[in-house]
């Protein structure tokens, strides 16, 4: 997969053959709100549906990670190359700056799902954990009943490890959640 990577001082970006994934910017709240406020979208998640004001402080926050220096958390708003409409969101975050290990999510407009955009944002942001960052480890966990997530994990290479029974509570209720990972070597004999 061809990542071509732009940073300048306050900017960053990945692009790919369909997609640009870049820092947030404060209007995106709006973008993100279309999807973020859909009960449906947010089914096996344990924020949303969001209110306006989450939806503002959300991409407040991202802003301001963005920032921090050194950075070591990558949460950026998923953009069409062609019109670079915001579609959604994906990240790679480290826990601490010298951490080898990385989790990677990712959530796209129902409006623009199934077609592919989650897989490539996830395949870039692989690519740039191991070949930028130097990970060893990246995983992605999910609800055991979030098929359209798990199935984006399989498609870019990652394996189930476990699975995580009644590990977090979500709207009221105890769930299960799978955990995927992909370690450096696999990933980097495969290109």
């Amino acid at each position: 997969m061809l990542v071509d990577i732009s940073q300048r001082e306050h900017e960053f970006s990945l692009t790919t053959e369909r997609l640009i994934l870049r820092n947030y910017c404060s209007e995106d709240w709006k973008r993100v709100h279309i999807y973020a406020a859909v009960p449906a979208f947010s089914q096996y998640e344990m924020w949303g549906p969001n209110t306006e004001d989450d939806s503002k402080k959300f991409v407040a926050d991202m802003v301001l990670q963005a920032r921090t220096q050194p950075r070591f958390k990558f949460d950026l708003a998923i953009c069409l190359k062609a019109s670079e409409l915001q579609i959604g969101g994906a990240g790679i975050r480290r826990k601490a700056e010298h951490s080898q290990v990385a989790d990677l999510g990712w959530a796209i407009n129902p409006e623009f799902q199934s077609q592919g955009f989650a897989t490539e944002a996830a395949r870039a942001l692989i690519d740039f954990g191991f070949n930028k960052l130097n990970l060893s480890v990246i995983y992605a966990s999910c609800d055991s009943r979030n098929v359209a997530s798990y199935r984006v994990m399989q498609k870019v290479g990652m394996t189930c490890v476990g699975l995580l029974k009644n590990d977090k509570v979500s709207k009221g209720h105890m769930r299960d959640t799978y955990r995927y990972e992909i370690l450096r070597e696999p990933f980097s004999s495969r290109k």
